[in-house]
C-alpha cells in the first residue's frame, strides 16, 4: 500500500501538492502559517531572503515540516537553487561551494562528485530535500548572458560526465537533484528571467547537443528535471515556451526520453512567462503540459490567486480529475522516499554543516581550477595598477550583489599595489582616466566580470594594451574575453567572484601557488 493515499485528497489538497510556492521571512509567520494550514501547500522554494544563518535555516525548515505533517499528513519538498559559485543561496556558515566551470576546469570528476556529496549532506541536514541543481545546460553560444559559468563548459562530454558526478553525489545523500533548464538553455542571447528566448535548431541538432546530457542524466536515474521558458518552435509549432508545451514536458520528456522522475517548472513569474500570460493562466498550462511542480517564488502575490484561478479551472473543466490525479500520484509516490526526522536540533547537525573538511575541499577546488589559459604568469613588480570591479548579481538567479574585500585584500597584502574600482560598464570617461594613468606603472593588472555581457570592459583592455606592454587580464567571471578581444597576451581565469577565489588571488600574486587548471571552453 501506498504510504500517502491519494483518494483522501480533497481537490484543494491536491492541487496544493502540484504547488511548489516562495515565502517571506527567517521563520514561520502568520502568512506562511496559513499558506499550509488553509491553503493545504505541499511544497516551498527557498531564496536568500529567507536564509541568514544555518541554525536560523534548519529551525525554519523543521517549523515548515512540522507544520505540514500536523496539518496534511505529508511531508514538504523544501528546495533550493544552490548551484554553487555565482549561484549560491546559503554561504554564510555553512560551505561556500564552487560553481559548474570551477570545477570543469580542475579537470577532476571526482571534484564533481565530492562536491554533490559535500553538498548533500550540508542541505540534508538542514532540511532542504531538493536541490534546484545541476545546470545540464551546454553553454555554447559565448553571448549568453544568464548561463556562462553555471555550465560546465561548451563541450557536451564534459556537461555530461561532471554534471551526472553532482548528481550522483547528491542524490546519494537523500537530496533529489534538479536538471536544469530542459531541452536546453546554452544557446540563448536573452535572459529568460527578462524575456522569452528562442532556438531554432532543427530536432535531429538538438538531439546531438542539447538533449545529450539529459538524456544520461535520465537513463541514470536523475530525480527531478526543471523546464526552461524557451520557445523551442522547431519542437512545438505553435511558439509556447517549454514550460507551457505538451509536445515538450510530456511527448518529449515522458513518451520519448522516458523520464519517470518530477518535472519542476522554472520560476512562472519570469518574464519568459508573464510577457504573453498571467502566472495564473500559465500555471495551469504547465500542469496540462506534463508540470508536477509549478514553481511560482514570489512572497506574496499571485500565490493564493493561482490556486484560486486553478481550482476554478477544474471546477470549469479545464483541468481534469485525471491530470490531476495523474501529477499528484507521481509527488507523493516521490515524497515516499523523503525522510523528515523532528527529533533532532541544530547541535545535532552542526559538524555537518559547519564542516571545516567541506571548507577545505571547497577552497582547494578553486586554486585548482586557476587557469593560466595564455601567456605569463603575474610576477608583480615595483609599481602595479589594478583595475577591478564590484561583483553585481547579472541576473535575477545571482546572489553576488555584496561588497567584495577584494580591494582591501590587495592594498593590505601588496602596499605596491594601486586598485582602482571601475563600474561594471566602465564610461569612456573612466576609460580615459585609466589610460591616463597607465604610463605612471610597469604593470597594468585588469580584471573583467562578464566581459561577454559587459563590452566596456572589453573596451578598456584595447585601449590599454595599445599603450602599455606589460598588461595582465584577470577574469573573475564568464570567460569568453578572449573571444571577443584576440589581442590580450596574458589571460588568467577564476571563473567566480567569491571569498575564495579571492583567496586564491592573493596567494597567486604572493607566488605560493601555480595555476593548474584547464580551460573548459573554446575561447577562439
Amino acid at each position: 500500500m501506498n504510504k500517502y493515499q491519494l483518494d483522501k485528497l480533497t481537490i484543494k489538497e491536491k492541487i496544493g501538492q502540484l504547488m511548489m510556492f516562495g515565502i517571506d521571512g527567517l521563520e514561520l509567520n502568520e502568512d506562511t502559517i496559513k499558506l499550509i494550514k488553509e491553503d493545504k501547500i505541499g511544497n516551498i522554494i527557498l531564496f536568500t531572503r529567507n536564509i541568514k544563518t544555518p541554525e536560523q535555516l534548519f529551525n525554519l525548515t523543521k517549523n515548515l515540516q512540522k507544520l505540514a505533517l500536523e496539518e496534511l499528513k505529508i511531508p514538504l519538498f523544501i528546495s533550493v537553487d544552490q548551484e554553487g559559485g555565482m549561484v549560491t543561496r546559503i554561504f554564510n556558515g555553512a560551505t561556500f561551494f564552487p560553481g559548474a566551470m570551477t570545477i570543469s576546469a580542475t579537470n577532476n570528476k571526482d571534484n564533481a562528485y565530492q562536491v554533490g556529496k559535500m553538498m548533500g549532506k550540508e542541505l540534508s541536514a538542514l532540511g532542504i530535500n531538493m536541490n534546484l541543481a545541476p545546470i545540464l545546460d551546454i553553454n555554447n553560444n559565448p553571448f549568453n548572458p544568464v548561463i556562462g559559468v553555471r555550465s560546465y563548459s561548451d563541450d557536451k562530454e564534459i556537461v555530461k560526465d561532471f554534471s551526472w558526478k553532482v548528481i550522483k553525489g547528491l542524490q546519494e545523500e537523500g537530496v533529489f537533484a534538479t536538471g536544469k533548464h530542459f531541452p536546453g538553455h546554452g544557446d540563448t542571447n536573452v535572459d529568460s528571467h527578462l524575456g522569452l528566448p528562442v532556438i531554432n535548431h532543427e530536432k535531429e541538432s538538438l538531439n546531438k547537443n542539447e538533449f545529450y546530457p539529459f538524456k544520461n542524466a535520465i537513463a541514470k536515474g536523475i530525480k527531478a528535471i526543471m523546464s526552461s521558458h524557451i520557445n523551442f518552435p522547431n519542437l512545438t509549432n505553435d511558439d509556447l515556451p517549454a514550460t507551457l508545451s505538451k509536445k515538450i514536458m510530456t511527448d518529449l520528456l515522458r513518451k520519448e526520453f522516458n523520464f519517470q522522475g518530477l518535472s519542476v517548472s522554472d520560476g512562472m513569474g519570469m518574464k519568459g512567462i508573464v510577457d504573453n500570460y498571467s502566472t495564473e493562466e500559465a500555471s495551469l498550462m504547465a500542469i496540462n503540459a506534463g508540470m508536477n511542480l509549478v514553481c511560482v517564488c514570489h512572497p506574496y502575490s499571485p500565490r493564493r490567486e493561482t490556486l484560486t484561478y486553478l481550482l476554478k479551472s477544474y471546477q470549469e473543466g479545464r483541468l481534469s480529475l485525471k491530470t490531476i490525479n495523474e501529477r499528484v500520484a507521481r509527488v507523493l509516490k516521490f515524497k515516499e522516499e523523503l525522510k523528515v526526522d523532528l527529533s533532532r536540533n541544530y547541535q545535532d547537525v552542526k559538524k555537518i554543516v559547519e564542516n571545516k573538511t567541506h571548507r577545505e575541499k571547497a577552497y582547494q577546488i578553486v586554486e585548482d581550477a586557476l587557469t593560466l589559459v595564455k601567456g605569463k604568469n603575474i610576477v608583480l613588480k615595483e609599481k602595479v595598477l589594478f583595475a577591478i570591479y564590484q561583483p553585481r548579481a547579472l541576473t535575477i538567479a545571482d546572489d553576488t550583489d555584496q561588497e567584495s574585500n577584494l580591494k582591501s585584500l590587495l592594498k593590505s597584502n601588496f602596499p605596491n599595489i594601486e586598485v582602482l574600482n571601475l563600474n561594471l560598464k566602465p564610461s569612456d570617461e573612466e576609460i580615459t582616466k585609466v589610460l591616463q594613468k597607465v604610463s605612471n606603472y610597469q604593470q597594468v593588472i585588469l580584471s573583467t566580470y562578464a566581459g561577454n555581457v559587459n563590452k566596456e570592459q572589453i573596451k578598456l583592455i584595447e585601449k590599454v594594451s595599445e599603450t602599455h606592454n606589460d598588461v595582465y587580464v584577470v577574469s573573475f567571471r564568464d570567460p569568453y574575453d578572449l573571444f571577443h578581444f584576440k589581442a590580450i597576451k596574458n589571460y588568467l581565469c577564476l571563473y567566480e567572484y567569491t571569498p575564495n577565489s579571492i583567496k586564491v588571488l592573493i596567494k597567486y600574486l604572493k607566488g605560493e601557488i601555480a595555476p593548474r587548471g584547464v580551460i573548459p571552453i573554446k575561447y577562439e
